[in-house]
């Protein structure tokens, strides 16, 4: 067991719970900074379940190293690569679609 990576799997899939269900973007000091306006452009409970699944989705990474042995650093490494390219592709398609904006 590898106690650091439970830590950090269990802090990931909680964090990754909340923005999910809408509860922890309001937290964030660019969400409270933003004006009324931009904040009303912006279809925020599709874009936090989207980014909530991603983040939850790093955590089972990191649980899955931290209680199973069999999860060697070689494949730890290979699904954290994997989590940062579908990450980004993530990040790209959020900025290319319309689908997160209010017309």
């Amino acid at each position: 067991m590898d106690f650091t990576c439970i830590f950090f799997g269990v802090l990931f899939t909680i964090a990754g719970f909340l923005f999910a269900c809408g509860k922890g973007h309001i937290h964030l000091s660019a969400w409270k900074n933003m004006s009324q306006e931009e904040k009303d452009k912006i279809k925020i409970i599709p874009l936090c379940r989207n980014i909530g699944e991603v983040i939850v989705l790093n955590g089972i990474i990191f649980l899955m190293k931290g209680f199973w042995a069999g999860f060697s650093n070689h494949w730890f490494v290979c699904a954290m690569i994997a989590w940062l390219i579908v990450a980004g592709f993530d990040v790209w398609y959020i900025g290319k679609s319309n689908r997160y904006y209010s017309q």
